[in-house]
């Protein structure tokens, strides 16, 4: 027999680190974090797994979905 799909929430939340140039978005699954995104000004998007690892990313959307995948592979 195959998995069954689980529906998990993902939170996506502002830091405190955010000013008028710079953006941080903090993904969580069940209160945990699972990683970060940050952005300055309208540039790339610098991915930041919860092992550490970093990767670069064209938007947020694309962050978000990087995170996304390596928490299903992962977790």
């Amino acid at each position: 027999m195959g998995k069954r799909n689980k529906n998990i929430e993902v939170e996506i939340n502002e830091t405190k680190n955010n000013t008028e140039t710079y953006t941080e978005y903090e993904l969580l699954v069940r209160k945990k974090a699972i990683g970060t995104l940050q952005q300055e000004g309208d540039g790339l998007v610098n991915v930041i797994f919860k092992s550490g690892k970093k990767r670069t990313a064209q938007t947020i959307d694309e962050g978000v979905q990087m995170i996304i995948e390596e928490y299903n592979l992962h977790d």
